[in-house]
């Protein structure tokens, strides 16, 4: 049996697409699993052993009707038996559709009902994201434990890591993650500077994408302390994997960073915004979630239109709270 898997566009979804990876791997021990994601969160599924392999398309490749179907098209190749998706757009129906596989499996929604072979209804109760994908799938998994294996790093890249880190001065970082590409996740920086002038000898690590390193240097220049360094922008996603795995905590806002971190055992202390924790928190054994849960919360939107208050849920953090609860886990 080939079996594709259309992965969530967004790197925190990716990493909570893990559980239901594993879980098809343990009902077909012998299917050749294929993931195919954008190439933004390929670096989530590198060397995973529940995968055969990955099939990663561009931005370009998936940008209208035609790109998308010719993508599809392209998948014809891999003679798929069975295709699951996990992001509910349009575009990945069409992507599924133009692949020709007998079976496609998703959630209805956004008009693409038509193209699914089979549409699965959504829960009535509140579920966390995790286990709505494994909703997907029929079968009963009866205790398996889907959480292992997380994202995996070879030795090297984690010997890659400690070196870096060594070559930063840096001894048993703690990484601080306060972006987002919603703004109503994003911890404001008058809030991010004053949690983090709570930090004394800890050497802190700030991390984020290429768009947030302006934002962060800022914030080092504004603190003037020798042991917070800004990496922002400055490694790629992959290799932001790698250098979390080496630190002793992180602290994160609802973020993709925050996911990987709880993902690979790093505890983690995560701050959220405009989500709602039971259906996105990130996954792990030492993680801790600070929800404020004021009276706009969960407003689930990616901008706050809250004109009164505006990002209260995450300006009302007490700022010492979030190294406080590192310190306890």
């Amino acid at each position: 049996m080939r079996i594709g898997i259309f992965c969530p566009n967004w790197v925190g979804d990716s990493v909570m697409a893990i559980p239901f990876i594993n879980s098809l791997r343990h009902l077909y021990p012998n299917a050749i699993i294929l993931a195919i994601c954008k190439s933004d969160v390929e670096p989530v599924f590198q060397n995973h052993p529940s995968i055969n392999g990955i099939i990663q398309f561009e931005k370009k490749d998936l940008s209208g009707i035609k790109a998308t179907a010719d993508s599809g098209r392209n998948l014809k190749a891999h003679d798929f038996d069975l295709f699951y998706l996990l992001s509910d757009s349009y575009r990945a129906a069409y992507l599924a559709y133009k692949s020709e596989s007998p079976i496609r499996i998703g959630y209805p929604g956004q008009g693409r009902t038509g193209m699914l072979t089979k549409a699965v209804l959504r829960p009535k109760n509140k579920m966390h994201r995790h286990l709505q994908y494994i909703n997907l799938i029929e079968k009963e998994l009866g205790n398996y434990n889907y959480y292992d294996p997380g994202i995996v790093l070879k030795d090297k890249e984690k010997d890659w890591a400690k070196r870096e880190l060594s070559k930063l001065e840096l001894v048993d970082p703690i990484t601080f993650s306060p972006f987002s590409v919603a703004s109503s996740r994003t911890i404001p920086q008058s809030k991010a500077i004053s949690i983090l002038k709570n930090v004394d000898e800890q050497d802190v690590l700030i991390l984020g994408g290429v768009d947030d390193s302006s934002s962060s240097k800022k914030m080092v220049n504004i603190l003037q302390k020798n042991n917070i360094r800004s990496i922002a922008g400055d490694y790629s996603l992959r290799q932001s994997i790698a250098l979390i795995s080496q630190c002793k905590g992180a602290i994160a806002s609802d973020s993709g960073l925050g996911h990987i971190s709880a993902n690979i055992g790093v505890p983690t202390v995560s701050l959220f915004g405009a989500g709602d924790p039971d259906l996105t928190k990130p996954i792990g054994k030492n993680v801790f979630v600070i929800n404020q849960n004021v009276y706009c919360s969960p407003c689930l939107k990616n901008t706050c239109d809250n004109k009164k208050d505006p990002l209260l849920c995450l300006k009302k953090i007490e700022s010492g709270s979030p190294l406080q609860l590192l310190s306890n886990i």
